[in-house]
């Protein structure tokens, strides 16, 4: 057969294992070590049911809250400033909602809504391994002092045990020296006989009562009490705020919880707490008005009361019950004006008590009163616009620092608009004095008039004006202040509820996954481990090792012999028999019979290294050729640690190729001498190595060599040459020119998958000529990283024992040896 056609043969058998290699291997790792995936599985899914059982579980609870817009309280001018502003891009049309969203994920307000609902105080039933969480339903409430409560900077941690009719309260606490240092850790034990109960500690007084549940003996509650700003910022980074869309107000609100209940009370709570905080600040304008009404009300009553005073006396004094008005045209005319003159007067004076207010140091910056009876339009707008501002800016700050971006923005335009109110109230004051200094001229003129009227007449007409005016404004507060406790009671909620706070479905642990995650750990564990093993293998240990490794033909996988089966010279091979081996080496001969052509005949052994079972697979293929009726001659040319006599039993180490080596030009009748029978087959000769001589290395360089085995090829049909490896010493390389095939030993378990770096090199250099390899030492019967051959109805062969056991080439060159003498004078070159 051609090496082309050898070639093509061996690549269809290539590519037909290669194609169904990776589901095959996997399979087989599979099926082989299944008890190990199965037990894998068990426990991690048996870890992953426990995780499930004891781990606390988490809930989403979730509500939509509708933001209201305050945008139909702004004036018409207002509304078109701000709509151009969002078309231009200068201000965002999500403004409000995201000031809104800050303030309701705010630490401030989650600690309202923590310490209305008394969160800060967590309740737990121990059990034997899992506690269970207990709210509105503990058998007793613990709570501490309101002024100890804030300066709590560590955990107050204590449990409740029931013994009979008694409570054993043990607890552990610390004590805050500032704001960043904590004395302790401070214990504490107590009999309480029963409820309502205190206990004294340095972190506060512990109050305890009884709660809608009762204890029973032997149970044990733990309780653990935090600050309400710690258990704020807890509750305000489980909390997630987002709108529902870009053009709408309506916020969805989810928050996390190991309780369902308490979720849902927190949210509503939460809103609650919002509303409140918003109406307060709605209400801080109504409240400064009502304050500004009442002062002027006082002011105004005294006066009232100075006027109808005066008048009284005046009366009293000079006995007047009736007065007569001679002119009356004159008097009507003087009353009018001067009822314009006391108006003007008035909004001067409304002027400068607001001009007074405003530049009270208390009130910078604060909302200014509305509604005061001015008639000033512009000054009127430009306060309520300034009060807007200064609200915006005082709820900012709640959260945020005077430094703040967005605050000093605000405290800009605060500074601005009192700059203008100041100068529209200046301009309102001087064009009233003007106003009133007209009204005063013509005022003067009829009073002029008036004047030629009896005095009395005069003097009680100007009382009873100033009676009637400072009646009037009098009036006009009252009314004004129930116009404003009105608008205080009638205060609407910022936000409201469009979707009332429920379940949603829990958040962890997510069952399905962590029991996926199970299993899949279940499979990846053993998988990983099977890898490792494979990857940290420097040996190799069946074919698909070999066959990864190299593309050189693999003509036999060997199996263990059992030593039972062997006869002398570790024979396995008989005749008339059809066992495991016997197919093995029958299997062996028909492929090396492929890959030689009809007259090659010389066929060597060699291997990487000593132990790979080149005498013993030597021997029994050359069995296979005899068997067939071939002539066969066994040469041994390892001439460095001989064998064959040892293998065969034969004492007789004197008798060997190496005589004929050193001789120019030996006969067919020098080798005739040198040929020994096997005494195992009659078609089986042994050419065994003989005495070692001084330079192994020379002596296979002779010509003698080749015609030596010129003249076997004559009168034999088979040579098998047993060789040293060709790892270790060169002299293989050099009979490797003279033969027809190489065939490669190499052992599972055995033989380093480096050494097929220098069997590749061999090939590519082509340094042997038509090499093979032989996989030597599988044991069929066992199951190891996939590789599991069987026995089938060869299931005597299990109790395989190990074979082939050569000594270590550690010391090749000149050495003595019991079978002969390296410095023997027959062995010298002639």
């Amino acid at each position: 057969m051609t090496d082309v056609q050898q070639k093509n043969i061996y690549a269809v058998e290539e590519d037909s294992e290669q194609s169904s290699f990776n589901f095959q291997k996997l399979y087989t790792i599979f099926i082989l070590n299944w008890k190990w995936f199965v037990l894998s599985i068990i426990i991690c899914l048996g870890c992953s049911y426990l995780y499930l059982r004891y781990k606390s579980p988490v809930y989403a609870t979730s509500a939509k809250l509708l933001i209201k817009d305050d945008s139909n309280n702004k004036s018409a001018s207002a509304k078109d400033a701000i709509s151009g502003m969002v078309d231009f891009g200068i201000i965002s049309s999500n403004y409000g909602v995201d000031n809104e969203i800050e303030i309701l994920n705010t630490r401030t307000l989650a600690a309202e809504a923590v310490r209305d609902l008394k969160l800060y105080t967590s309740y737990w039933k121990k059990g034997r391994v899992k506690s269970v969480i207990l709210y509105k339903n503990q058998p007793i409430n613990v709570d501490v002092d309101a002024a100890h409560l804030e300066k709590l900077n560590a955990p107050i941690s204590m449990s409740i045990e029931r013994d009979e009719n008694k409570y054993i309260v043990k607890g552990k606490y610390y004590v805050s020296v500032d704001e960043n240092t904590v004395e302790g850790p401070f214990k504490f034990e107590k009999t309480l006989a029963g409820f309502p109960a205190t206990i004294g500690t340095k972190a506060g007084t512990l109050y305890f009562t009884n709660g809608k549940t009762r204890m029973k003996d032997g149970d044990v509650m733990k309780v653990v009490i935090v600050s309400p700003m710690m258990m704020a910022a807890q509750y305000s980074s489980a909390l997630s705020l987002e709108q529902t869309s870009k053009t709408s107000t309506t916020l969805n609100m989810q928050l996390n919880d190991r309780n369902i209940q308490r979720g849902i009370d927190y949210l509503r709570q939460l809103v609650i707490c919002y509303n409140r905080q918003a109406n307060e600040d709605k209400n801080e304008i109504a409240i400064r008005t009502e304050a500004f009404v009442n002062d002027r009300l006082e002011k105004i009553n005294s006066e009232l009361n100075s006027t109808e005073g005066q008048l009284e006396n005046y009366k009293k004094r000079n006995r007047l019950v009736e007065l007569k008005v001679d002119a009356k045209e004159s008097v009507t005319n003087l009353s009018s004006y001067e009822q314009k003159l006391n108006e003007a007067a008035t909004q001067i004076s409304l002027i400068n008590s607001l001009i007074q207010f405003a530049e009270r140091p208390g009130n910078k910056y604060q909302v200014l009163p509305s509604n005061i009876g001015l008639r000033d339009e512009a000054s009127i707008s430009l306060i309520n616009d300034y009060n807007k501002v200064a609200l915006e800016r005082n709820r900012l700050l709640r959260t945020a620092s005077e430094s703040s971006p967005v605050v000093e923005e605000l405290t800009s335009q605060l500074k601005d608009m009192n700059s203008s109110i100041r100068m529209a109230l200046s301009q309102a004051k001087r064009n009233l004095e003007i106003q009133r200094n007209a009204v005063a001229s013509q005022y003067g003129q009829y009073n002029q008039e008036v004047s030629r009227t009896p005095e009395q007449e005069r003097i009680l007409t100007q009382i009873g004006r100033q009676q009637e005016v400072k009646s009037g404004l009098y009036l006009m507060l009252l009314q004004k202040r129930e116009e404003n406790s009105i608008s205080l009671a009638a205060t609407a909620d910022k936000g409201k509820l469009v979707e009332l706070p429920q379940y949603v479905g829990k958040v962890s642990p997510k069952t399905n996954i962590i029991l996926l995650l199970g299993l899949i750990l279940g499979i990846a564990i053993p998988s990983l481990v099977l890898y490792l093993l494979q990857f940290f293998r420097y040996r190799i240990e069946g074919h698909d090792d070999v066959e990864a490794l190299t593309d050189i033909p693999i003509i036999a996988d060997v199996a263990v012999a059992n030593e039972a089966a062997k006869t002398r010279a570790d024979i396995v091979v008989h005749e008339n028999e059809n066992n495991q081996m016997e197919e093995i080496f029958r299997s062996m001969r028909t492929n090396l019979q492929f890959m030689m052509k009809p007259e090659d005949k010389v066929i060597m052994f060699t291997s990487s290294t000593s132990g790979e079972g080149k005498t013993f697979n030597a021997a029994n293929l050359a069995i296979s050729f005899a068997l067939l009726g071939k002539k066969v001659v066994l040469v041994g040319l390892d001439i460095r640690k001989p064998r064959l006599a040892e293998l065969f039993e034969i004492d007789n180490h004197h008798t060997g190729i190496t005589k004929l080596l050193v001789k120019d030009d030996p006969t067919w009748n020098d080798v005739q001498k040198e040929i020994l029978p096997s005494e195992i087959n009659k078609n089986l000769d042994l050419l065994m190595a003989g005495p070692i001589p001084p330079n192994p290395g020379e002596i296979v360089t002779r010509p003698s060599l080749e015609k030596v085995l010129n003249l076997l090829k004559e009168n034999y049909d088979y040579i098998l040459v047993d060789t040293a490896p060709v790892g270790l010493v060169t002299d293989t390389l050099q009979i490797g020119k003279l033969v027809d095939a190489t065939v490669f030993m190499c052992r599972a378990d055995y033989t380093p998958k480096a050494a097929f770096n220098a069997i590749n090199m061999f090939k590519a250099e082509k340094k042997l000529k038509n090499m093979s390899i032989v996989i030597n030492g599988i044991d069929m019967s066992k199951k190891k990283y996939g590789y599991y051959y069987g026995v089938g109805k060869y299931g005597r062969y299990r109790n395989y024992g190990s074979y082939s056991k050569y000594g270590n080439y550690t010391s090749y060159g000149t050495y003595g040896n019991k079978y002969g003498n390296a410095n023997d004078n027959s062995l010298k070159l002639k």
